[in-house]
């Protein structure tokens, strides 16, 4: 389950995604408060680059060992049908093993040539498949009229060779005969085609996180360079010591926080290191109370997920008249691999919600982040009040 809460707004979350390119194995679905242990971790598997191929067609000498096991069987089962009542199964043997090479063939022509280049458009498969089996008739009655019945079946009186009875008899013999390896071949092309849209899916989602990354990046960079250029300005002696808090912020971002997850530990010193940085910006006029705890080091969370509610508390808790104070509280906490972020932040009467409401770039940003990261595995409850502004966030984490 899955609810984002925003002025009454709820928001559902997306689907889990399972291509033949990468394969995403998530958990079961999420409690209702949130609480119990996780199922298991996603996992980003890559598959050979040739892997729906595979998948998809049979190689070549197994093809073959099928077909002919197949033809095999039906060679047996019709001699049975037929030879039994007469006590005569050689001569049904060898009747079925001369009728074999028109339905070899149709079952060809059908599975591997229309079945395969023009299933689907159906204007040229159906007349095409119609006139193979009608020509496939004709070949099984020339069989029939002019090789089985003159030297094996003597005592049987020949029928006219487009006589309906016999030529129907051929027709319904054929559709027996083809419709276990069209049905093999369907389900083929209907994995493929799944397989296809899975993977299209899939490029689509890695695609669109990608881009949100890079816009996230000079996003946080804007807010924390306005930060340091106060510092500067005031010529305050900690800006050397500002700066180096954000080289390390900055070697976070280039050398850390790439697409694979990262233990919460390390998000949550470089949390620490923004706060500062915040700290020292608003000096006295902010109270700020922070609290981290739990397993901190025993799980991985996605990089940068949770600095925009961050910063968009520092961004909102003193928007109010110059001289005016402001107040955050931060409690970040992990039990039994479940995260839990609890934020609360000052909110001036002026601030308006399309200003401090989930309607800012990185609340924005950061909510498609956890539908695509996290389906179904996470709880997200945004509450914004006159005075104040509310964040919970639960998230089922992965073990480091």
């Amino acid at each position: 389950m899955f609810r984002v809460k925003i002025a009454k707004r709820i928001t559902r979350a997306g689907e889990p995604v399972q291509t033949a390119g990468l394969e995403l194995q998530t958990a079961g679905a999420i409690g209702a408060a949130g609480n119990g242990k996780c199922g298991e971790a996603p996992i980003l598997l890559p598959l050979p680059p040739n892997a729906a191929l595979m998948k998809s067609t049979f190689h070549l000498p197994r093809k073959r060992t099928t077909y002919l096991a197949y033809l095999l069987g039906y060679v047996l089962l019709f001699s049975l049908v037929q030879g039994l009542p007469a006590r005569d199964f050689s001569t049904a043997l060898i009747n079925e093993l001369l009728s074999l090479p028109p339905k070899l063939l149709f079952v060809f022509l059908v599975v591997e040539v229309l079945m395969g280049r023009v299933w689907g458009r159906w204007r040229v498969f159906v007349p095409a498949y119609v006139l193979l089996i009608l020509v496939a008739a004709l070949f099984q009655r020339l069989i029939d009229n002019y090789l089985i019945l003159p030297y094996l079946l003597t005592h049987w009186k020949p029928e006219a060779l487009l006589s309906v009875p016999p030529f129907l008899y051929n027709v319904v013999k054929l559709q027996f005969v083809v419709t276990l390896p069209a049905c093999a071949r369907l389900l083929q092309i209907v994995a493929v085609e799944r397989s296809a849209a899975q993977t299209a899916r899939a490029e689509k989602l890695q695609a669109e996180l990608a881009v949100l990354r890079h816009q996230f990046h000079p996003h946080f960079l804007f807010n924390v360079l306005n930060s340091l250029y106060a510092q500067v300005l005031e010529g305050s002696e900690r800006a050397p010591g500002l700066v180096l808090r954000l080289s390390e912020m900055m070697r976070y971002h280039v050398y850390e926080a790439g697409d694979r997850p990262v233990r919460l530990s390390r998000e949550v010193h470089y949390l620490q290191s923004y706060i500062a940085l915040q700290q020292a910006r608003f000096g006295s006029r902010l109270s700020l109370s922070v609290d981290f705890s739990g397993p901190v080091d025993d799980v991985l969370i996605e990089p940068l997920l949770l600095l925009p509610f961050i910063e968009n508390g520092f961004k909102h808790a003193l928007r109010a008249e110059p001289g005016a104070d402001g107040w955050i509280t931060l409690y970040i906490s992990v039990e039994e691999q479940w995260m839990t972020l609890r934020m609360e932040n000052s909110r001036p009467e002026r601030d308006t919600p399309a200003e401090n409401g989930a309607g800012g770039f990185g609340l924005r940003n950061v909510q498609r982040r956890l539908d695509l990261l996290y389906p179904s595995r996470h709880v997200l409850e945004i509450v914004p009040e006159p005075d104040r502004f509310f964040v919970l966030l639960k998230i089922c984490l992965h073990a480091a």
